[in-house]
């Protein structure tokens, strides 16, 4: 009986020194994700290309709220991310947005910059339309694709 019980006692220590000291055995760790994204896409183009002298700037700019004004655009400055300068008078082109903090963006829009106040004179051109507009970013690559109907701008909400 004195075997029978320090095989027991053996069984349950060994059992509980595996169960407690086993932390996923064979598995690589856990990596951890990347705090940034990156969104790439192509805008088409259709409809009558406003005035040169309208158009200071085109770029992408993915936003995590719907702006009313141009400056609710500006409110969260330090996470504000856009694409590089699209080309004007084009039928097509290709953008990246690098570093987009993770998150989800409701808003994404390619916007045109038609007057020289840079805080104020934007507008978008350009919605984001698959997946009901939204965008979710997980340390990954989104790629999407965005129309310009220059002849039917979509609304914006101004106060």
């Amino acid at each position: 009986m004195n075997h029978s019980l320090s095989i027991s006692f053996a069984l349950i220590f060994f059992a509980s020194f595996w169960l407690t000291g086993c932390e996923g055995g064979l598995e690589p760790p856990m990596e951890e994700t990347n705090p940034t994204g990156v969104i790439t896409g192509i805008v088409t183009y259709s409809g009558e290309w406003p005035p040169a002298d309208s158009l200071e700037r085109l770029v992408f700019v993915p936003l995590k709220n719907e702006p009313r004004t141009a400056q609710d655009i500006f409110a969260d400055i330090e996470n504000l991310v856009f694409s590089e300068q699209l080309d004007y008078f084009v039928e097509r082109d290709t953008f990246t947005v690098a570093d987009v903090p993770n998150g989800t963006y409701i808003y994404n829009a390619v916007a045109q910059q038609y007057g020289t106040n840079i805080f104020a004179d934007w507008r978008p051109v350009g919605l984001y339309k698959e997946n009901g507009g939204i965008i979710i970013v997980n340390g990954d690559t989104t790629s999407i694709t965005v129309h310009v109907d220059f002849n039917n701008l979509p609304p914006f909400n101004i106060e």
